[in-house]
Formats: structure tokens, sequence, C-alpha cells
């Protein structure tokens, strides 16, 4: 018996850049090659979907996608970004659960895409840039003053987004913002509590206004030792956005579904296999339970990684 019998090994693409989504064809690609779980879809329809929503807004924050390095972070956010920029998007989601409920943002925001590299420059300047870079490329004028010179960024956001109403009346403009701790990761003490100053006016006036964001960090930002120096300044952002974990059981469905699916006759030869051996290790036992997807045990692969991960960021 061969591994080619028993699995229909699907490969996926190890690095998924955000900004990739700006091209029409490959936002198509991106949103059906992602797989989700109910579970998954469940946890973004009322943690994601229901912050970044125009209609029956209460109180809505801006959104912080949590997921370390090979979860399909950038992906995810590939995704929704994609679907509320073009409606049409909705028709090549896999996860119909998702995709019923995704119809409340969809086709109704104008996208603003950013990768964060090494720079220096603050949380601000980089956003503000963009965006004027965004509405030049509109046909809409947008200066914003030297940071130096202002009190507040509060009055310079809805002025940007009164701008952007002029031409969109009837659309929201979500920013997308992905390798946000990887950024903060290299700035000094006081350029980190001015960013985070800055990420907290942009989720305060989002309840405000038809401006919307998500973040996507490689790790819990608010729990974060490498940043208790601003905790104070940390519970302030906490209040403005909501954070959504990709967990390692949604990283499991994605392996079993997408890289390891398999049929039900490659299904039936597993569980007479394993049948043998079912007595004797709490993972076959398991496995079998669970249906012969082995999301068990992938869950397992991964821990070990995830370890392996966190020791070798230590080391070096």
């Amino acid at each position: 018996m061969k591994y080619a019998d028993l699995i229909n090994f699907n490969p996926i693409e190890s690095i998924i850049q955000l900004t990739a989504a700006n091209d029409k064809k490959e936002a198509i690609n991106l949103v059906k090659s992602y797989v989700m779980s109910d579970d998954m879809a469940d946890k973004l329809t009322n943690n994601m979907l229901s912050q970044l929503r125009l209609d029956d807004v209460v109180d809505n924050k801006g959104v912080l996608l949590v997921g370390n390095y090979g979860t399909g972070k950038s992906h995810l956010m590939s995704v929704i970004s994609s679907i509320a920029y073009d409606a049409e998007n909705l028709d090549y989601v896999q996860n119909k659960k998702f995709a019923e409920a995704a119809r409340i943002i969809a086709g109704k925001f104008e996208v603003l895409r950013i990768e964060i590299g090494a720079s220096k420059m603050s949380l601000r300047n980089i956003i503000l840039t963009k965006v004027k870079q965004d509405f030049a490329e509109r046909g809409l004028i947008f200066d914003f003053p030297d940071e130096k010179d202002i009190i507040s960024n509060k009055d310079v956001l809805l002025t940007m987004m009164d701008l952007f109403s002029s031409k969109y009346p009837d659309k929201g403009y979500l920013i997308v913002v992905d390798e946000f701790l990887d950024y903060l990761g290299g700035r000094k003490s006081q350029e980190i509590k001015l960013d985070l100053g800055f990420m907290r006016e942009l989720g305060e006036i989002i309840k405000t206004s038809r401006l919307r964001a998500i973040f996507g960090v490689q790790e819990k930002l608010f729990d974060n030792p490498s940043f208790s120096f601003v905790s104070n300044t940390l519970n302030r952002v906490k209040d403005r956005f909501e954070q959504v974990t990709i967990r390692k059981e949604d990283t499991a469905y994605v392996v079993s579904e997408r890289i390891l699916k398999k049929t039900p006759e490659q299904k039936a030869l597993i569980r007479e296999h394993l049948q043998k051996f079912a007595v004797y290790t709490p993972i076959c036992r398991s496995a079998w339970r669970s249906t012969l997807t082995c999301s068990l045990f992938i869950l397992h692969i991964l821990k070990f990684l995830t370890r392996f991960t966190l020791l070798r960021t230590v080391i070096y």
C-alpha cells in the first residue's frame, strides 16, 4: 500500500502576500482555495463580521487577527477583504455557512491592503501615507499634517473619512494591515507607545464612522510579555479591538481537508488498517473516532512544531 493510495495530496502555497489580492484573478483564487470548518465560520461571523458590518452598528471595533506563521492568517485576511470589496467573490467561498453570513459585508467596501516591512516610519505615517497614495489613485487629494503639529489624530482620521464619503457615500473604507507585530518588535519603547496610541485612536473612530480595520499579528498582542512595559496603553487598545485567534484545530482542519483530503474509499482503507492497532495507542483510537480525518494526529504534530518554533526563536 502506498501513501498515494490513501490520500489526495494537494500542496499549498507556503507564503501568501496580502497585497496579492489586489489583483482580481488572484483574489478569486485565494477565495476558492481557502478552507474553513463550521466552527471557524461561526467564530468569524460572531467576532469579525459583526465588527466589520456597516448596518446595525452599536459599538463596532477594529479586529486583531492572530495566527502564527503557516496558519493561513494572510490568506484569511485576503479572503475577507476580497469579499468585502466584491460581492461576486461569495460565489467562490467553499464554506456555504460562512458565505451566507458574509453577505453583510460583501461588496460594501473599498479596500486598502498594507504589508508593513522593515520600516522606521511611525504607524501613523505608514497608514496615512498609504491612504494618501490610495486616495490619489481614486482622484481624491488628501494631505495630513505632521504629527508634531497635531493634538489628536482623530480629527485627521475623521477628515479623511469625510473626503472618502464625498466620493463613496454608500461604501465603507476597510484598511487591512499585515505583519504588524514584526513591525512593533523593531520599534523603540517610546515609539511603540505612540504607535499603539494611534492604533487606539483609529479604533475609537470606527464606532462613529464607516472606517473599519483589521490588523494581522503573529502572537496575541494583549498578553505578550514583550510589551508588558506598555500594558496600560495595550489595555486601552484592547477596549477598541476584537481579537480573533486561528487555533491549532483550525489549521488541522485545513490540513485534513485540503492537503490530506481523502475519498470514502481511501478512508475505508485507512479504517481497515488502523483497526488492527486501535487497542494499542490512544492516537489511533482518536483518529478512528474522528472518522479518519487524521485531524487529532495532525494536532499532535502542530503542537510539536509550535514548541519547536518557540525554541528556535529563543535560541536565535
